[in-house]
């Protein structure tokens, strides 16, 4: 076989250096002549791409989905706090010139909208019973705008009256109380006096994360500012950004206007478990399409150290034509380039079809999952959507395009130790 392969170049060229210029003919010539290993190469080749950049493209959607669940409920994109309320929530730590600032803020082209809140720890009671929360005073109008975790209210409506409030549905079950039950919050006002409240039940919320359903209370702002006596403050600005991706750019544009005893958070900052969850997930996930990859090429540069220890006396005859060991040595990696470019232009399209797929129907997400993990942190959305980029979609391709030009180096490297007179010998 290798005999008539060889002797077609000669009567094709007619000398070694005719054989040297048609290296492509030749080379798409041979690729073939083993079609079954072939085809099995450029299977592994396929699946490898599909790892590297499919997956890479669901991982990439399922991400931002869940930073855009973890986030859109209530922590929103970044916020603006007094610099010391994070380390310790008091009262008096609030934000002045809220409303010139959020004016300001929402002047930036980046911003969606910013939500004004108060938030003070307070006692709940309800007869014999009671439970210690947070009370957030919120403007219902805005964070309906911006935010979406109000549209998972378990019973009742959003507070309309000032003396209305709604309440997490582990705090309603904890107080045993109900739609229209009132329920009296105490707490201490800024300057140290003692704020009371009697506020009815409007609705009853069931975000999906455990703690807020256990400790969070909404009412409207007015009614919160009044009863604490904060006047005019707030204790944070809540933004939604157009791009949660660009968060650090704006952080950075907002934290260089605001005054000095105010801190600029990203939601890095404001949801540490989410980035933390989701960057221990994504280094999971790219060691093991690392490990894989090798695995595979590792596979592809057997292969072809067979195909040319399957060849040598092919290669001997070429070596005794006056054809040199390295332009030998191209030929097999422009057959690898062959096999790669029927390979990645097969995987680029299959991937780009089934992204497009996904984006269209989505990956179904098993109710087992929300029913197991959602009430500890949130819901997780009914499916799962890939994020489509060309960069995404073309990385499995070129790593593995250089890294079978690399496969193919290694395996044909022992025909430099190839003498001509040993190799014509070999059967």
């Amino acid at each position: 076989m290798a005999d008539v392969a060889v002797s077609k170049s000669v009567g094709s060229q007619g000398s070694a250096q005719g054989l040297t210029g048609s290296l492509w003919t030749i080379s798409w010539r041979n690729v073939f002549r083993n079609k079954r290993r072939t085809w099995l190469t450029v299977a592994a080749i396929v699946f490898g791409c599909f790892l590297v950049s499919g997956m890479r493209s669901y991982q990439a959607g399922m991400y931002k989905q869940l930073l855009e669940i973890s986030t859109e409920q209530y922590p929103g994109h970044a916020d603006v706090i007094h610099v010391d309320y994070e380390n310790d929530q008091k009262l008096e730590q609030t934000v002045r010139g809220a409303t010139e600032l959020m004016r300001s803020i929402e002047a930036n082209p980046d911003v969606v909208g910013v939500a004004p809140r108060v938030m003070t720890s307070s006692l709940f009671s309800q007869g014999e019973k009671s439970y210690g929360g947070m009370m957030i005073g919120v403007d219902f109008d805005r964070e309906a705008l911006l935010f979406n975790f109000f549209a998972r209210l378990a019973e009742g409506v959003l507070p309309v009256d000032r003396n209305e409030v709604v309440i997490g549905k582990v705090m309603a079950r904890n107080l045993d109380i109900g739609l229209g039950d009132d329920v009296v919050v105490l707490g201490s006002q800024k300057e140290g006096g003692v704020a009371a409240l009697v506020l009815k039940v409007s609705g009853i919320f069931s975000s999906g994360n455990q703690d807020y359903d256990r400790s969070f209370a909404f009412a409207r702002l007015p009614t919160v500012r009044e009863a604490y006596g904060l006047g005019d403050e707030v204790n944070a600005l809540t933004l939604r950004l157009t791009d949660i991706y660009d968060v650090d750019r704006v952080v950075s544009q907002i934290a260089a206007e605001v005054p000095d005893n105010v801190s600029v958070r990203g939601w890095r900052e404001i949801v540490p478990e989410t980035y933390q969850a989701i960057r221990l997930d994504d280094l999971a996930g790219q060691a093991t399409l690392v490990l894989i990859t090798v695995l595979v090429l590792f596979s592809i540069a057997n292969t072809f150290s067979m195909m040319v220890l399957e060849r040598t006396r092919e290669f001997g005859m070429l070596l005794a034509l006056g054809m040199r060991p390295w332009a030998i040595i191209r030929q097999v990696q422009i057959e690898g380039m062959v096999i790669c470019l029927i390979a990645v232009t097969i995987a680029t399209i299959l991937n780009t079809a089934l992204v497009y797929i996904g984006l269209v129907v989505g990956i179904p997400v098993p109710p087992e999952i929300n029913e197991t993990f959602g009430d500890f942190y949130f819901m997780f959305p009914e499916r799962f959507y890939p994020a489509f980029s060309w960069e995404g979609l073309l990385l499995g391709p070129v790593v593995f395009f250089l890294g079978i030009q690399f496969a193919a180096l290694i395996g044909a490297l022992k025909i430099l130790w190839l003498k001509p007179v040993t190799a014509l010998r070999s059967d």
